[in-house]
C-alpha cells in the first residue's frame, strides 16, 4: 500500500504536467498561469516558469527547490523531492517557456509511515470482517442449501412411504379378485355360485379402478404443481354452478343446504384444479353427513385480512383433534375399517391439500362439537 501510494502521487503529477504541455498550444500566458496556479494548489508542489532569457514568468525564487546544500545536511534530515521539467510553447508566442516542478516526498513518506503503523489494526479489523462475512455467508447461503437438501430428503422419504402404502392398498383388492376367480375356476364350495362372485369381483375391479384413477390424479398434480394455469375467476358464480350440480345428492340424502355466498368474489387460481378441490370438499360433506343434517357453504371477503374466505361445513359429525393432523396424509381414513364404501379411498383430502399447497393458499380443517369445517383463504 505505501509503495503504491508513492507511485500513484508521482504518476498523477506526470499526467498533469503532460496535459498542460499538450494543451499549452491553445493557451495564452494568462491561461497558462491560471492552470499552473491550480496545479500547484491541488498537487502541493513548488514550480517556476521562465522564458528563454531566464526571466521568471510564474513562481518565486524561494520556491525553486534544489539540493545544492543537501550535502551539508544529515541524510535523515534531507528534504527529499521529485523533480520534473518540461518545455512549453504558447499559441500567441514563438518563444519557448521552461517549467520546473518539485514535489516534496516527505509528506508521502510520512503518510507511508502512518499506514505502516496502522497496518496491524487493519489486519485485525480485516480478520474480524472475514469472520463476520463467514457467519453471514453460512446463514444466507449454506443454511438455505442445507434446508433444501433436507427438504428433498424428506420428500423422497414421503415418496417411498407413499409407494409402500400404494402397494398395500392395491394388494387387498387384487388378492380378493384373484381368490374369487380361482375359486370359480375350480368350482370350490361357495364359489360355484358364479353369478354372485363375478359381481363381487366386478365391484372389486371398480374399486381398484377408482383407486388407480385417484393415484394417477395425485401423480399428475405433483408433476404439474409448478405449471398452474392461473386466471381471474368469479368464485361466487363458480360455487353456484358447482352446488347446483350436487343438488340431486343433497336432496337424495335429505340434507338441508345453508348457502351464504357474497356476489362477485374475484380470485386468481387454476380454475380446473380449484373446481376439483371444491367438488371434493362438497362431496365429502354430503357423503359423511347423516340424513337430515345441514351442509353450510359460506364465501365472503374478509375486511381484516383482505382475503376471500370459503367455508364448507357439514353437521352431525366431528373429527377428533388427534386425527386432524393426519387427515391430509394419503390413504388415511378416520373410519378404521378402511371400507371404501363408507370411508372412501383416503386420497381425496390428500389431493385437495396438494392443489392448495401448489397455489400457496392457507387452509385448515376443524372438528367442532357437532360439525366439521373446512376453510380456504384465497
Amino acid at each position: 500500500m505505501p509503495a503504491y501510494y508513492h507511485q500513484y502521487k508521482i504518476q498523477v503529477l506526470q499526467e498533469s504536467v503532460k496535459s498542460i504541455v499538450d494543451d499549452s498550444k491553445f493557451y495564452d500566458i494568462d491561461e497558462l498561469q491560471e492552470r499552473l496556479y491550480f496545479l500547484g494548489k491541488k498537487q502541493n508542489v513548488a514550480m517556476i516558469l521562465t522564458n528563454d532569457k531566464g526571466y521568471i514568468i510564474f513562481g518565486k525564487n524561494d520556491q525553486h527547490i534544489t539540493n545544492k546544500y543537501a550535502g551539508n545536511i544529515p541524510m535523515s534530515n534531507q528534504l527529499k523531492e521529485y523533480n520534473i521539467k518540461a518545455t512549453i510553447k504558447l499559441k500567441d508566442s514563438s518563444e519557448l517557456y521552461h517549467l520546473e516542478i518539485a514535489m516534496p516526498l516527505q509528506p508521502i513518506d510520512e503518510a507511508n509511515t502512518v499506514l505502516r503503523k496502522i497496518m496491524p489494526f487493519i489486519i485485525v479489523a480485516a480478520f474480524f470482517i472475514a469472520l463476520l462475512g463467514a457467519y453471514i455467508y453460512s446463514n444466507t447461503i449454506t443454511k438455505p442449501l442445507i434446508q433444501i437438501i433436507n427438504k428433498e430428503r424428506e420428500e423422497e422419504k414421503k415418496r417411498k412411504e407413499f409407494i409402500a402404502t400404494i402397494s398395500h392398498e392395491l394388494k387387498t383388492p387384487i388378492t380378493i379378485i384373484s381368490g374369487q376367480l380361482e375359486g370359480m375356476i375350480y368350482n370350490i364350495g361357495k364359489y360355484k355360485d358364479r353369478e354372485t362372485y363375478l359381481k363381487k369381483s366386478y365391484d372389486c375391479t371398480q374399486e381398484l379402478k377408482a383407486l388407480v384413477d385417484e393415484m394417477m390424479e395425485i401423480s399428475k398434480s405433483e408433476i404439474l404443481e409448478k405449471d398452474l394455469k392461473l386466471e381471474v375467476i368469479n368464485l361466487s358464480d363458480l360455487l353456484k354452478d358447482l352446488v347446483n350440480r350436487q343438488n340431486y345428492l343433497i336432496d337424495e340424502k335429505n340434507l338441508e343446504l345453508n348457502y351464504k355466498v357474497e356476489k362477485n368474489l374475484i380470485i386468481k387460481v387454476d380454475k380446473e384444479k380449484i373446481i376439483k378441490v371444491i367438488n371434493n370438499l362438497i362431496n365429502n360433506a354430503i357423503k359423511y353427513s347423516p340424513s337430515g343434517e345441514k351442509i353450510i357453504i359460506k364465501a365472503f371477503k374478509s375486511k381484516a385480512s383482505k382475503t376471500v374466505v370459503l367455508e364448507i361445513e357439514n353437521t352431525g359429525v366431528t373429527i377428533e383433534e388427534k386425527y386432524l393432523s393426519e387427515v391430509f396424509n394419503p390413504f388415511f381414513r378416520v373410519e378404521k375399517s378402511r371400507n371404501r364404501k363408507t370411508g372412501g379411498s383416503g386420497l381425496g383430502l390428500y389431493i385437495v391439500s396438494q392443489i392448495l399447497k401448489s397455489h400457496n393458499l392457507y387452509y385448515k380443517m376443524e372438528g367442532k362439537k357437532n360439525s366439521v369445517l373446512f376453510t380456504i383463504y384465497f
